[in-house]
């Protein structure tokens, strides 16, 4: 009963999505879907595995487009996704905010950086797993490198 709870609601937003938002279905591990709708600054994420279904709106304070990409951000072999957008000032970098999966929750968790505010400028370097982004110290800008536990 529960599932069918969640699943109609979640259609219904799907049908009724208006025509500019952007949905991004993708699997972080085997039998659990993600379903992503981004409709201006607004994302709402819809995760459903086998017994478990779930979804959460998220409201971005953006003025500029913003932007999805799916990817394994901390290296555990389960597709993650971030939310970026280019910076509302100049335009001059990029901000992302990164989303891992935790399949004991089967659902998404925030994860910040090791230092700053947020991933600015996001490079993911796999070799070394880890994220590197920019922050600012007495207005001097600075390499933060992020890592993550090996599981």
């Amino acid at each position: 009963m529960r599932f069918k709870n969640f699943v109609m609601p979640l259609l219904v937003l799907l049908w009724n999505a208006p025509v500019y938002a952007e949905v991004t279905t993708f699997n972080p591990v085997k039998r659990v879907e993600a379903t992503l709708v981004l409709d201006g600054s607004t994302l709402t994420i819809g995760v459903k595995g086998d017994t478990h279904a779930e979804s959460r709106t998220i409201d971005f304070e953006a003025i500029k487009e913003l932007h999805i990409q799916i990817d394994d951000f901390n290296f555990d072999g389960m597709k993650d996704f971030a939310v970026w957008q280019i910076d509302d000032g100049m335009g001059t970098y990029t901000i992302h905010r990164i989303f891992v999966y935790q399949p004991e929750a089967v659902f998404f968790k925030e994860i910040l950086p090791d230092c700053g505010d947020g991933f600015v400028n996001l490079r993911i370097e796999s070799r070394q797993k880890a994220l590197v982004s920019t922050y600012w110290e007495m207005n001097e800008a600075k390499s933060c490198m992020t890592t993550f536990p090996q599981r």
